[in-house]
C-alpha cells in the first residue's frame, strides 16, 4: 500500500510539474526582440521635446519646467539632448537629472559637431571623427545612466540642417560615394554604422549597444519627409545588416515638407500629419525590409499670428487629435510635442509660439503660464494613461476605443450632443480632453462640452449570470488580436490560452483529489 501511495504521490507530482512547465516564461521579450528584430517599446510614449540641457535650469526657480512636464502635464518622457560640442559642460547632463528625479525618462539625442574633432566640414565623416563621435555619444549614456533612457536619436536633421554654432554650412562634398545624394545620406548610414560596428572600421572602442543595452536606437534624422533620403539611408543599413529599432519623422505640416496635403495657409491639420506617419513607415519598410516604428520626435502647430500660425484653441485641439490619429496609426512607437517651454526667438516670431507653456514675462528664462495646448496634453495624457490598444481607423474614426488597466474607454473627436447624452445616460462620464469643463458624471448637463474632444470613462458593469469569470492578471500581454476580460490568464508575463489554463486547474485538482483519496484509503 506504501508503495502505491508512493507511486501515485510521484505521478501527481509529474502531472502538475509537466503542466506548470507550460507557464513558465520565456527568454524576456528584450532578448527576444534584440535577437529577432528590433527592440519594440512596451508602452506609448507621451512626451515633449523640452530643451533642459539648452537652458540648464536654476535650482532657484522654483517649480522646474521639466517638473512641470512630468507631474503636471503628465509626459512619461522628454526628448533632450546634450550636444557633442558641450560634453564637457557638466550642467547638460545635471540638467538631464530633473528627468528621472521626477519619474520621468529620456529620448537621447545625439547631434552637431565640435570643433576640437572636425577636421572641416558640419559633421563627423572620418574614422577618427566617428570615433570621438562614439566616446561622446558612449560617454554621455553613462552619464545620464542607460536605464533612464527611452531611447537613442541619432543626429537631428541632419538632411537640412548640417551647422555647427553657424560655422559650418552646407558646402561640402559627400566624400563616401560619388552618387551620394545631396543631404550625404550615405555618410549618416555610415555614422550609424559606426556607432553600432565600431570593429568593422577598427576604432578600438565598444559599440553604443554595449553602453545602452536594451535600450532602442532610432535613426532617419529628417527634418520632414524626404523620401529619396530615407530610402538612401534605409537601403545602405540593410545592405550592411545594422540592425536598427526605429525611424524619426517631424511632420510639420504647416509648412512645405515632403507630407502631401501640407500648405501654410491655411495650415494643414492633423489627419494629415497622421497620414504622413503612415507614409513614412511605409517608405522605411520598403527600404529597410523589416516594419519599424516610427518616433515623432517633434511634431507642432505654432500659434502665432501670422503665416503658418494657428489660434491657442486649434492648437490646443490638433494636438488631441494627432495624438489620437498617429497613435491609431499602430505605427508610432511615441511623440514629443514642440516644444515644452516657448522659445525666446526675438528673429523668428512663429518659432516662438510652439510651446505648452508661456514664458514668464518678468523673467524669460523662466516658465510662465500653461497654454491651451498645455491643459489638453494634461488631459490627454492622464486619461489614457496605462492604456495600451487604440483601436479606430486612424484616418477616418471620430471615435476611438482604448484597452486600459480598468476597462475599456473611448475618445471622441468632435463630439456631438446625442453622443455625449447618451454616453452620460448609460452611467459613463465624460472628460474633457481640451481641459476647459470639469467631467461630467452620469446624468450630467453636456451641453458646454458639444464639438470638443472627449474621453469616456465607460462605467463598470456587472457580469451576466453564467459568464465565465476568468482572473486576469496582465490582460494587455495578450497576442495582438486576442483582447477583453474573458480571453485568458496571464501568469509570469506569459499568456495562456483558456483551455489550456482550465486544464492545468483542472488536472492538478483531480491529481490532488486522487492523492488524497489514495493516502486516506
Amino acid at each position: 500500500m506504501g508503495a502505491k501511495k508512493g507511486r501515485v504521490a510521484r505521478a501527481a507530482a509529474v502531472l502538475c510539474a509537466l503542466m506548470a512547465t507550460s507557464l513558465v516564461p520565456g527568454p524576456p521579450a528584450e532578448a527576444v526582440a534584440a535577437a529577432q528584430g528590433p527592440i519594440r517599446p512596451e508602452q506609448f510614449h507621451m512626451g515633449i521635446a523640452s530643451h533642459l540641457g539648452d537652458r540648464k535650469p536654476r535650482l532657484s526657480d522654483g517649480k522646474l519646467d521639466g517638473e512641470i512636464a512630468l507631474t503636471d502635464l503628465g509626459a512619461t518622457t522628454l526628448r533632450d539632448e546634450a550636444g557633442w560640442d558641450h560634453m564637457d559642460d557638466p550642467g547638460w547632463a545635471d540638467a538631464l537629472k530633473l528627468v528621472p528625479q521626477n519619474g520621468g525618462k529620456i529620448m537621447l539625442l545625439l547631434d552637431y559637431g565640435n570643433p576640437k574633432y572636425l577636421e572641416g566640414g558640419p559633421f563627423p565623416d572620418t574614422p577618427g571623427e566617428r570615433k570621438a563621435f562614439l566616446q561622446y555619444a558612449r560617454a554621455l549614456v553613462t552619464k545620464v545612466g542607460p536605464k533612464n533612457l527611452v531611447g537613442i536619436e541619432v543626429w537631428n536633421e541632419w538632411d537640412v540642417y548640417m551647422g555647427w554654432g553657424g560655422q559650418y554650412q552646407w558646402n561640402d562634398p559627400c566624400p563616401i560615394d560619388a552618387s551620394d545624394a545631396p543631404g550625404c545620406p550615405l555618410v549618416y548610414a555610415q555614422l550609424v554604422e559606426s556607432l553600432l560596428h565600431p570593429e568593422r572600421e577598427g576604432l578600438g572602442v565598444p559599440s553604443l549597444r554595449q553602453a545602452a543595452p536594451g535600450v532602442p536606437i532610432v535613426v532617419n534624422a529628417i527634418g520632414a519627409r524626404d523620401a529619396p533620403w530615407t530610402a538612401a539611408v534605409m537601403s545602405r543599413l540593410r545592405e550592411r545588416k545594422v540592425q536598427v529599432d526605429g525611424a524619426v519623422l517631424h511632420p510639420y505640416v504647416s509648412a512645405g515638407n515632403g507630407c502631401p496635403g501640407s500648405s501654410r495657409r491655411p495650415p494643414a491639420g492633423p489627419r494629415v500629419a497622421a497620414n504622413c506617419v503612415r507614409l513614412v513607415a511605409d517608405e522605411v519598410a520598403s527600404a529597410y525590409g523589416q516594419r519599424l516604428p516610427i518616433y515623432v520626435t517633434e511634431v507642432g502647430w505654432s500659434s502665432y499670428d501670422g503665416p503658418g500660425g494657428v489660434s491657442e484653441d486649434v492648437q490646443a485641439r490638433n494636438l488631441v487629435e494627432f495624438y489620437v490619429r498617429a497613435r491609431a496609426t499602430g505605427d508610432t512607437a511615441g511623440i514629443w510635442w514642440y516644444d515644452l517651454v516657448e522659445d525666446v526667438r526675438p528673429d523668428d516670431a512663429e518659432e516662438e509660439h510652439f510651446g505648452l507653456i508661456r514664458r514668464d514675462p518678468a523673467d524669460r528664462g523662466r516658465p510662465g503660464q500653461t497654454k491651451p495646448a498645455g491643459h489638453a496634453y494634461g488631459a490627454l495624457a492622464h486619461f489614457w494613461a496605462g492604456c495600451t490598444d487604440i483601436d479606430g481607423a486612424f484616418q477616418g474614426n471620430r471615435t476611438f476605443d482604448l484597452s486600459c488597466p480598468d476597462g475599456d474607454r473611448q475618445i471622441v473627436l468632435s463630439a456631438t450632443q446625442a453622443e455625449l447624452e447618451a454616453a452620460v445616460a448609460d452611467g459613463h462620464t465624460v472628460v474633457d480632453l481640451l481641459a476647459q469643463q470639469p467631467a461630467v458624471g452620469p446624468g450630467g448637463e453636456v451641453s458646454a462640452l458639444v464639438g470638443h474632444p472627449v474621453g469616456v470613462r465607460i462605467g463598470a458593469a456587472e457580469p451576466e449570470i453564467g459568464d465565465a469569470l476568468v482572473v486576469v492578471v496582465t490582460p494587455t500581454d495578450a497576442p495582438a488580436g486576442r483582447s477583453g476580460p474573458n480571453v485568458g490568464v496571464v501568469l509570469a508575463n506569459r499568456w495562456v490560452p483558456p483551455v489550456v489554463a482550465g486544464g492545468v486547474a483542472l488536472g492538478c485538482s483531480l491529481a490532488g483529489f486522487l492523492l488524497w483519496r489514495r493516502l486516506h484509503d
